[in-house]
């Protein structure tokens, strides 16, 4: 198994202060150092040091950390004492027993092979001791050799040697504890390296801590040195890690890091206080049902929701709200918001896992706060329900971005009017047409707040110059006037060009390279369009020093298409892995992390850093930015899957594909757990092969492959190739019935697939067939409906179609019951829901 993010470990520290031979001197510092982090990893890690041990002591101690970790794990083995040069077998580690020889003490080796043998996957050595350079490629060749005799399936291990000097040093005491006891209390200064410890990130790899110990290093005297082998992973918990922290362009993150304006401490949001108290007013009322912010893109529909749900999480509003600052508008109360997402690329089931997740704390009772895998609508609605008429109260959830999840945005908007018989659901969404009636026809709304309402749209005005001049004041550029900049804006912008969008653009630009607005002409400076200041960066962009550009690429078109490959991501975003692996495959050269680095240093204010799982990712800062780079596909009967989505599809699972071979568990890059399948399915069938090929090498896998396949069906029947869409139709429904055989949990799925399945025989006259299909579809779902009333809509379109595969067998008399029931049960839930008229 691979160390899952928040998982633990086990730590192995020796302190040696103290020594029986005069020749090695009392070093203070030993004992605390090992300490210091002994305590970071304590929450999470076993295992007390030993302070001022014996050799036999150590030899003890060793012997029981073998085969202590037979899951897999992290191991952090950390020795600070005096060290004797033992060439050539690198350096003797003193014990408090120990002579100022060659020959006394502990070899390196003796010490690295137990902790190797732990079992661990994840394995980091700290040496501090004179001379302890030694350490680093002896304990790399013992650790490798020892990794070579391990199990075949544990070739996954990853083992680093940082030592605090070199070969020839003497290491001074304290001076590497000192390091590493401000990483792990305050993370590094570098602004690279910050942006890898972000507040998104639960745990860190070994390398990361390596590298900000060798980089932030700043004595000459002696320099550390590292050296690591094998595959790493998370295995660190990360200081900076904060539950909840909101997404932040990654521009401001940068500039924080750096000691300059300290973005990431301050909220520019700035009027809207009619708006946002009548959200307030929603969270307050606590009344079932959906409410609406709707408006044109970049009209503030997210900064408006986002203030509210900012404002209700307790540490979001401590940092927003210091001493010293107020706010003008009502006050959503701390707790009031449960649950929040963005909906971007997501699917209904998947929207519903991130909502269970939040509400499970504090909100769900009972098994529905246990944490499972991949909760789906239904097990949402069901534990709602259940917490509601428990007394729990009702729930606000909040959902941005609706119209963002593109194709899906429609079956999530009905999931959601089924979740708001229970729950108070706020959407902000713009006002996309759909085949059967806009998107906010589908949510059927209690109440809309219209951003581009003309008393809106002023007061939105009059926000934007508020917004300009706040971010321009304290620049300390006396030739600009944020006022003049302000008002050309406001003047110059129109409700449909995405003001606040374009806003926190430019003023990001006037920011980094202020205009003088005394020279005329200086309006010219200012972009007019959110595209045109994009391309105006992209134009400007330095070329990397750290590399050489494939030839005939210029700077501005390789961070181009190493920013499309964000548009590529799903939920949040990508990891910086993945998003380097799909940037690798679209540049036609491997995309290094420094890369990443680069473009981010660049064009950062582009793109925005959240968390997902326990995991940074990154994303595009708005769809039509992410639209500008790459206008989206539109699927139709001709081409019904993007063409250039299999490169994508390979490249990820490919990928996978290593991690799988290098034994990691299934479940451990948290982004391809999730979304795989989704990519296999945009591929169409070539995908969906890719992604059966590499389940074949792993079981966890089965359920993806059902999900694809599943939605590969449904996608033909939808434009029509409907003898194209039963063979996926037919395996999706073998697949599930095999995966609720061996757990219930899958029933749903099964019997949702037997339905479609049941369709896909009807469409093509196949009415003998769609029968069976159609009959357990209706059977699995009353049993499930009888258990979670949350099953009913889908029990009466059973029923409906169950009536429908009778009647067109010429059987009218056995179609009736099951039609009459399917009437019944939609009359119940439209009484209580009018979303259920139709």
């Amino acid at each position: 198994m691979g160390v899952a993010v928040g998982a633990g470990g086990r730590f192995v520290g020796v302190g040696v202060v103290h020594y029986g031979d005069p020749r090695l001197v009392t070093l203070p510092q030993a004992i605390v150092d090992v300490e210091e982090v002994w305590r970071f990893l304590e929450p999470t890690f076993e295992g007390e040091p030993l302070r001022d041990a014996s050799k036999r002591q150590v030899e003890e101690h060793l012997q029981t950390i073998k085969n202590s970790l037979p899951g897999g794990g992290a191991l952090v083995l950390m020795w600070c004492g005096h060290g004797v040069s033992a060439p050539p077998h690198g350096v003797q580690l003193m014990t408090t027993d120990s002579d100022a020889d060659a020959v006394s003490g502990l070899a390196i080796g003796q010490v690295v092979g137990p902790c190797v043998f732990s079992g661990a996957d994840q394995v980091l050595v700290v040496v501090d001791t004179c001379f302890s350079g030694a350490a680093v490629p002896t304990a790399t060749e013992v650790a490798t050799a020892l990794m070579a005799a391990r199990p075949p399936d544990s070739d996954h291990v990853w083992v680093g040697v940082l030592a605090s000097c070199s070969a020839s040093d003497t290491a001074v005491d304290g001076r590497l504890g000192a390091v590493l006891g401000r990483l792990v209390r305050e993370g590094p200064t570098i602004p690279d390296l910050r942006r890898r410890w972000s507040a998104h990130n639960v745990r860190l790899r070994g390398d990361d801590l390596c590298d900000a110990v060798v980089k932030e290093w700043e004595c000459d005297d002696h320099r550390p040195r590292f050296r690591s082998d094998g595959s790493a992973w998370w295995m660190l918990p990360n200081p900076l890690y904060r539950p909840g922290a909101p997404h932040q362009v990654v521009e401001h993150l940068l500039r924080a890091a750096r000691g300059g304006s300290s973005e990431d401490e301050r909220s520019w949001f700035t009027g809207r206080t009619g708006e946002v108290d009548t959200v307030v007013g929603w969270v307050r009322g606590a009344q079932p049902g959906v409410f609406v912010v709707t408006g044109s893109a970049g009209t503030g529909k997210s900064a408006v929701v986002g203030r509210v749900v900012s404002l209700s999480d307790p540490v979001e509003r401590e940092r927003l709200l210091r001493p010293g600052r107020t706010w003008w508008h009502s006050d959503p109360d701390p707790g009031s918001v449960r649950a929040h997402a963005h909906a971007r690329a997501l699917t209904a089931d998947r929207l519903a896992d991130l909502l269970h997740g939040q509400l499970r704390v504090g909100f769900l009772t009972g098994a529905d706060s246990a944490a499972e895998e991949r909760r789906n609508a239904a097990d949402l609605l069901g534990a709602v329900q259940r917490a509601v008429e428990a007394g729990q109260g009702v729930p606000v959830v909040v959902v941005d971005g609706l119209d963002e999840a593109r194709g899906e945005a429609f079956t999530i908007a009905g999931e959601l009017v089924r979740l708001a018989r229970w729950a108070t659901v706020i959407v902000s969404t713009r006002p996309v047409p759909g085949r059967d009636g806009s998107l906010l026809e589908t949510l059927d709304p209690v109440a809309v707040l219209d951003l581009d309402s003309a008393e809106s749209q002023q007061a939105g005005r009059a926000a934007l110059r508020e917004y300009v001049i706040s971010r321009l004041e304290d620049v300390g550029a006396p030739d600009m006037d944020p006022r003049l900049v302000g008002a050309h804006l406001v003047a110059t912008t129109g409700a449909q060009d995405r003001p606040f969008l374009l806003a926190r653009v430019i003023t990001d630009q006037l920011r980094a390279d202020p205009v003088g607005t005394s020279r005329s002409g200086w309006e010219d400076a200012v972009a007019a369009s959110i595209e045109t200041a994009f391309d105006l960066d992209l134009a400007g962009v330095e070329p990397p020093t750290h590399r050489d550009l494939p030839a005939e690429t210029s700077a501005g078109a390789f961070a181009r298409t190493v920013l499309l490959s964000l548009t590529w991501a799903f939920g949040a975003g990508f990891p910086e892995d993945e998003w380097r692996v799909v940037a690798g495959t679209l540049t036609g050269s491997g995309v290094l992390r420094e890369d990443v680095s680069w473009v981010l240093d660049q064009l950062g204010r582009y793109v925005v850093q959240d968390g997902e799982a326990g995991v940074a990712v990154y994303r595009i800062a708005h769809q039509s930015l992410a639209d500008h780079l790459r206008p989206p596909f539109v699927s139709n009967a001709d081409r019904v899957f993007d063409p250039a989505a299999r490169a994508v599809t390979a490249a990820l699972l490919g990928y996978y594909r290593d991690l799988l071979g290098e034994g990691r568990n299934a479940q451990d890059p948290r982004y391809l757990w999730r979304y795989a399948w989704r990519h296999s399915a945009q591929a169409g069938a070539d995908g969906v092969d890719m992604l059966r090929t590499l389940a074949s090498t792993s079981a966890d896998l089965r359920n993806d492959v059902a999900m694809a396949v599943a939605e590969l069906a449904e996608r033909l029947r939808f434009w029509g190739h409907r003898a194209d869409a039963l063979p996926p139709a037919q395996e999706a429904a073998t697949t599930y019935r095999g995966l609720a055989a061996d757990n219930p949990a899958f029933l749903p799925d099964l019997a949702g697939t037997l339905n479609n399945l049941g369709i896909c025989y009807s469409e093509l006259g196949r009415p003998v067939d769609a029968l069976s299909p159609t009959q357990e579809a209706a059977t699995t779902f009353r049993g499930l409906a009888a258990d979670n009333p949350a099953f009913l809509p889908d029990l009466a379109g059973a029923l409906n179609n169950l009536g429908v595969c009778y009647s067109e067998l010429g059987r009218p008399v056995e179609a009736l019951p099951p039609t009459q029931e399917a009437a019944t049960t939609y009359r119940g839930l439209a009484a209580d829901n009018p979303a259920f008229l139709p």
